[in-house]
């Protein structure tokens, strides 16, 4: 008999990270996170796949765990991070060899066609004394920022991007490097005072190995102040062995983020690329640079689509999945017509690999379904579809993993999406999900959710941050939408919130809102909340201020003052785009949309959520909002996480943030 989720068995779930496919095709590594609750620790596990049998083995490649893992070209053989080296083994994780050496760690390695080489990133001190003695021995807060006192606890900056989501730089910068497999010789690739790849905005790898080995290819922002660029840039160098050879050659021909540069052939190069300078949120286009002719060639200018992870098939064929309402869909783009088809319809494949023999495997997941991994076959190929009514594909699926089991007796709505019509007629998408042992005679709560960004959206996906299911597992009917602003609608929606953060938005949410309760007799008007964070924090703020038709609000990470956000986070790019530029140079437009101008209208029961370590949205704004509530009088209360960031990732933490936003919600509309 099925029952409601509990905490426990949201974290009993293992969740599945990443997996690689062998190049013909016969097995997989998973890469996937277990979670021990009562001692509040993860471990990374790492599992072997027979695609022909589903047969899967854990195996330990280290004691400490592996990442990374990628197969060589001629599937004998991996190679993956492990303790801050990077490690090659036999296809089945036996006879590890460690192939590099040195402190900075090491990450992300990619082979060479011929196995011969290794790419991998590692983190260097930008002080070569400094990086030198860090080689033997531990360093303190006064080595790494020149204290004059060794036990002081401080750190300086003399530059911006001293900081990034919710860590410090601690002055280093990270770099390309390349080992020789057969001697372990290595070579900094990137001996240059920017990170390659940069710290932000990047794909999962932004470098690449040409398949004849002479060139690789790199993501640099080559720009002065990098934390008010998106100048991200491909750059070619080439290599002789393990050596550079010349200067490298910048081939982007735009000044917005290019990046996840892929060889096609040895003389084409495609790479994602956003067009607009400076727009984090900008569609994604296909680029292909010739590098016999110099010339470049934009492909799915007008899309409709932004491109995720682009996968080239041959010379000519390029496999990759976007974005496609609250799904993510595969695509297959023929680059000598220009023109793309759909693979899939309706469901959710954040990540896909295609073997040289044409197996397809994905992480798939929906909103009642943790995310595992499936072989796909049967794929249709149509025009793709950009309106709705939204359908769904009929390919085959085949599961090759069952982390699902995890909740076989647990009572989950598969949840329904539902379109709606906004003020200026513009048709949005939401979904709707019951609580278990739903009974439509009854009259249940209400809990909105309000998702990030604003260039964002809430999918069809096993989120663990934000699970619908563990928020209507306590009786109450949850919901949540993608109004102006969020992506998979094509750019026009998705570009309609800059500069608008305060005006149609609020209305969209509310709009929603109005046609739940229309189309959902079953839901208690008199019993509404609502809960966001990040962006949808900022929107629960304005809520505060301009509606009085909740029972209680959850503001997690949230900007409460929108000109001060302009100042004190750390990828001012995004600020200067969304308002019009600096602070201090359009104080109005910030002003206008800041949600402490209505603090007078404050009168919902507000949890305010807060990381010491998000520097994306800084601790001020939530103890402002905070200090704002209690000024008013407003029943509040303040959740302080001193070791969490944007996010809360440590399980105990989790643990604990699920329980109060609950229990904050749950027990206002009893």
């Amino acid at each position: 008999m099925s029952r409601p989720m509990t905490l426990e068995d949201l974290f009993s779930v293992e969740r599945l990270s990443d997996f690689n496919l062998s190049p013909d095709g016969k097995f997989a590594w998973l890469a996937s996170k277990r979670i021990n609750l009562p001692d509040a620790k993860t471990t990374s596990v790492s599992t072997l796949l027979d695609c022909d049998t589903g047969v899967s083995t854990e195996v330990c490649l280290h004691e400490k765990g592996a990442s990374g893992i990628v197969f060589s070209h001629d599937s004998k053989f991996i190679f993956y991070a492990a303790d801050g080296q990077i490690y090659r083994a036999n296809a089945d994780g036996s006879n590890p060899v460690c192939l590099t050496h040195g402190k900075g760690g090491a990450s992300v390695p990619r082979p060479s066609k011929d196995d011969t080489r290794v790419l991998f990133v590692r983190s260097l001190y930008e002080d070569k004394a400094l990086q030198e003695k860090s080689e033997t021995s531990a360093l303190t807060l006064a080595d790494i920022y020149a204290l004059p006192h060794p036990k002081a606890r401080a750190r300086t900056a003399d530059r911006l991007f001293y900081r990034h989501w919710d860590s410090w730089t601690e002055n280093k910068r990270t770099h390309l490097f390349i080992v020789d497999v057969n001697t372990g010789d290595m070579c900094d690739l990137t001996p240059y005072d920017h990170d390659v790849p940069p710290l932000a905005l990047g794909s999962a790898c932004d470098y690449d190995f040409s398949p004849d080995g002479n060139y690789v290819a790199y993501v640099m922002n080559p720009d002065d102040v990098p934390a008010r660029s998106t100048n991200q840039s491909v750059y070619l160098q080439k290599i002789s062995g393990i050596e550079m050879v010349g200067e490298p050659v910048r081939i982007s021909n735009g000044l917005g983020n290019d990046v996840q540069p892929r060889f096609l052939s040895p003389s084409k190069l495609a790479y994602t690329s956003m067009l607009e300078p400076n727009y984090e949120a900008d569609d994604f286009r296909i680029k292909v640079y010739d590098l016999s002719t110099g010339l470049t060639s934009l492909y799915l200018d007008h899309f409709g689509r932004s491109i995720d992870t682009i996968l080239p098939i041959d010379e000519n064929t390029i496999i990759f999945n976007a974005q496609d309402f609250a799904h993510i869909s595969l695509y297959k783009l023929d680059l000598s017509s220009n023109i793309a088809l759909q693979l899939t319809a309706g469901s959710t494949y954040a990540s896909f690999a295609v073997s040289n023999s044409g197996r397809v495997l994905a992480k798939y997941e929906t909103l009642n379904m943790p995310a595992e991994c499936v072989e796909l076959s049967h794929l249709q190929h149509f025009e793709p579809r950009l309106n709705w009514p939204e359908t769904k594909s009929t390919e085959t699926v085949r599961f090759l993993t069952n982390y699902r089991d995890a909740l076989k007796d647990v009572s989950l709505d598969r949840g329904r999406a539902m379109t709606y019509q906004a003020k200026d007629g513009t048709t949005l998408e939401g979904w709707i999900v019951l609580p278990p042992n739903f009974d439509p005679d009854k009259k249940y709560p209400l809990i909105l959710l309000i998702h990030g960004g604003p260039q964002g959206a809430f999918l069809d996906q096993f989120h663990y941050r934000w699970n619908v299911s563990m928020f209507a597992s306590r009786g109450a009917v949850t919901a949540f939408c993608n109004p102006r602003g969020s992506t998979g609608y094509g750019t026009q929606i998705t570009r309609a919130i800059s500069g608008r953060w305060s005006d149609e938005c609020p209305d969209d949410i509310i709009a929603f809102l109005d046609a739940v309760l229309a189309q959902c007799p079953f839901v208690d008007p008199n019993r509404l909340t609502a809960a966001g964070a990040s962006f949808g924090g900022f929107m629960i703020n304005w809520l505060l201020g301009h509606s009085d038709r909740f029972k209680a609000f959850v503001s997690h990470d949230g900007i409460f003052n929108t000109e001060m956000s302009g100042y004190i986070t750390d990828e001012l790019w995004f600020s200067e785009h969304e308002f019009g530029g600096k602070p201090y140079e359009c104080p109005e437009n910030y002003i206008r949309h800041s949600p402490h101008r209505f603090v007078q209208n404050f009168n919902t029961p507000t949890l305010v959520v807060q990381g010491e370590q998000d520097f994306r949205c800084f601790i001020s704004e939530g103890l402002a909002l905070f200090t704002a509530l209690q000024y008013k009088g407003v029943e509040s209360r303040f959740l302080y996480f001193p070791d969490e960031g944007h996010w809360v990732l440590n399980p105990a933490n989790a643990y604990v943030w699920y329980t109060e936003v609950l229990d904050w919600l749950m027990n206002h509309v009893q």
